[in-house]
């Protein structure tokens, strides 16, 4: 496919969520582009059946393609979908609850990858104070650093540039990972087998969702299945430096009965948990959130098979 080396083109994958969908188009089309570009946002709406299109129409700048499924496939479809219809050498992920931290972002992205890597991702962070904005902060700040160390698939798909080129000579997303979890992290390692991955620090997005222990919980024990399991089976190497091999009862069958025992007990007990992270100390509730975490992600290990 011949693409246009100064057209940026932007995906934007979309579930029952137009509202925000369209907060995001919009945000990405009043970005401040590098000089002679141009842009183009594609919302990929992955079969929401509701009223997602109607709200999308709102938009009436010809730089917005709107794409439907006919049926939800997942993000990874959708982003592929995407990605195919996109004219731009350079394309850019965002997911539908995120915005981008300013109007620099697309430039930043773009003086990463003219640095001659292949791919680049940023911070995911949220916009105020709160606990979970904090929490998230925190996990990128490691995310970065677990990049600079080595791990090149510690970034995410809610914040990533790649050269289109390079996209489709590794085949995209992988559709296999059907769940939430690990598509990204894939993405990234084989990215990483045709050139080299950069961290933009610069170019940072901000993540809407109002988090609560038992939403992260319920995608955790959903990461914790089939994807981390393929995950796992493609990328040995990577699961056990992120830190996931540890708590995977297929690779430690002496951890089932305890991931069983433990992990309906979180889940249950997340719904009391949440209120109380506000007002405790930010080192002991992140403790309690990942302490949940690991064990509800420790108990989808033991349902898949």
């Amino acid at each position: 496919m011949n693409r246009s080396k100064h057209l940026i083109s932007v995906v934007i994958p979309i579930f029952q969520d137009g509202e925000r969908a369209l907060v995001a188009a919009r945000a990405m089309l009043k970005q401040s582009l590098p000089p002679g570009f141009n842009i183009e946002v594609i919302a990929v709406d992955d079969g929401s059946g509701d009223g997602t299109l109607q709200i999308l129409a709102q938009c009436k700048d010809e730089r917005l393609l709107v794409i439907q499924l006919d049926s939800n496939q997942g993000r990874s479809t959708a982003r592929n979908v995407g990605a195919q219809r996109a004219r731009g050498e350079m394309i850019v992920f965002m997911d539908c609850d995120c915005i981008p931290a300013d109007d620099s972002f697309l430039a930043e992205h773009h003086k990463t990858l003219q640095s001659g890597c292949v791919a680049s991702t940023g911070h995911v962070t949220g916009i105020d104070d709160d606990f979970w904005s904090r929490y998230q902060r925190d996990a990128s700040q490691r995310r970065q650093y677990q990049h600079a160390k080595g791990a090149v698939c510690a970034g995410s798909s809610q914040n990533m540039a790649v050269r289109g080129s390079a996209f489709e000579g590794v085949g995209g997303f992988d559709t296999a990972f059907r769940h939430y979890g690990f598509e990204d992290r894939d993405l990234l390692l084989r990215l990483a087998d045709v050139g080299n991955i950069a961290w933009a620090a610069g170019a940072v997005v901000y993540h809407l969702d109002s988090l609560t222990l038992p939403e992260v919980s319920r995608k955790m024990m959903q990461a914790g299945g089939s994807s981390a399991r393929a995950f796992a089976r493609r990328h040995p190497v990577a699961y056990r430096t992120l830190g996931y091999a540890g708590i995977d009862a297929r690779l430690h069958p002496w951890l089932r009965p305890i991931g069983k025992m433990s992990g309906p007990f979180a889940l249950r007990l997340a719904p009391h948990i949440d209120p109380m992270l506000k007002r405790l100390p930010f080192p002991l509730a992140k403790i309690l959130v990942k302490s949940t975490c690991a064990l509800v992600f420790l108990y989808g290990t033991t349902r898949d098979h």
